[in-house]
């Protein structure tokens, strides 16, 4: 298929995605009942309004919001949903794919999570009622409503920045697993004996931690500890407060890295000098620029995130060949650890 091709698969031979009809009649209710729901919500009585939202959930409904437009209208464009742009961690990925699907012809609509399970399948639903076509995110459906809203909708989606093992379409991204196995690895090499996780709770943090744990306990140490931050705390209360007596730090990003630090520079606990000197040595996740800039810099598994996102457009745009890609990452040791 010639690069500025549309990408196929849209319709599917087998199973057409579910219809306004199709919501009316397993509602209970006429087709102008669930068209008023869609468009004047307020005009519909509460309990069969969510009677109607129940049905569309249960058979993965998408409206169509591109006013006028043919059933078979092309739009040429791709939405991307993201967890966040509040961190620049994810930059380089939409970078990336936009590098590669905008000289194509095609449009990036972007839109964030912000790491809430509900707010991400109004997200899927937004993007898909403007009938893109290609889906790129993330991560994988955070729920069932949100996967079957993908597979209902027939078109290429690519889950990014994870290697889920039944992915719904197609895979770009890296073994998460495998990334806190590396730190944990490094870490004990340089006898390190006291580890500590901190980061959120989300699934891909969450299997850095799991792959972490392991290593740690397959070396016959202790119990690494995990703290679980709220996303918008910087981590540098924890240095202290929670883990004092660690010697050894995986954060989950540069973002939690680099607020950790700082509470162990007000401690006292963190050295100009080179790694092997550190009273607790700190590995983050994503090379941000400020983590090369700080003293002592930071090291941190360096992700291809812009070879994620132009791998996922082109595998939005090309249907054939592997459609399960490993970029893999790379450990940078700096002076942190």
């Amino acid at each position: 298929m010639a690069e500025n091709s549309p990408p196929q698969g849209r319709d599917h031979p087998a199973e057409l995605p579910p219809t306004l009809s199709a919501v009316a009649k397993l509602a209970g209710v006429s087709s102008i009942t669930v068209s008023r729901v869609v468009r004047l919500p307020a005009q519909v009585a509460p309990e069969t309004r969510a009677r109607v939202e129940r049905a569309m959930r249960q058979l993965g409904y998408v409206p169509n919001l591109v006013a006028g437009a043919l059933a078979s209208a092309r739009t040429n464009s791709v939405g991307v949903l993201v967890p966040t742009i509040a961190n620049s961690i994810f930059a380089d990925t939409v970078q990336g794919l936009s590098d590669k699907l905008e000289p194509a012809g095609f449009s990036v609509i972007l839109a964030q999570s912000r790491y809430d399970d509900q707010l991400e399948d109004r997200m899927l639903a937004a993007l898909l009622s403007r009938r893109p076509e290609a889906i790129i995110m993330v991560g994988s459906p955070a729920t069932e409503d949100g996967a079957r809203l993908l597979r209902n909708a027939r078109i290429p989606v690519v889950e990014t920045w994870d290697l889920p093992a039944h992915p719904i379409d197609a895979v770009a991204g890296f073994d998460n697993f495998k990334a806190g196995v590396a730190v944990a690895r490094h870490l004990i090499a340089q006898g390190r004996k006291h580890l500590a996780f901190i980061g959120g709770n989300e699934p891909r943090g969450t299997r850095r931690w799991l792959g972490f744990r392991q290593e740690t306990l397959a070396h016959g140490l202790p119990e690494p500890q995990r703290l679980i931050l709220d996303r918008n705390a910087p981590g540098s209360a924890a240095a202290n407060l929670h883990l004092p007596d660690v010697d050894g730090v995986f954060a989950a990003n540069d973002a939690y890295a680099i607020g950790f630090m700082a509470g162990l520079r007000k401690a006292g606990r963190l050295r100009q000098a080179a790694a092997s000197e550190q009273p607790v040595a700190v590995v983050g996740l994503g090379n941000l620029e400020m983590g090369q800039l700080i003293s002592p810099s930071l090291s941190t598994i360096s992700v291809h995130g812009h070879s994620i996102g132009r791998t996922a457009a082109a595998l939005t745009l090309e249907r054939g060949g592997e459609r399960h890609i490993d970029l893999g990452f790379e450990l940078v040791l700096r002076d942190s650890g």
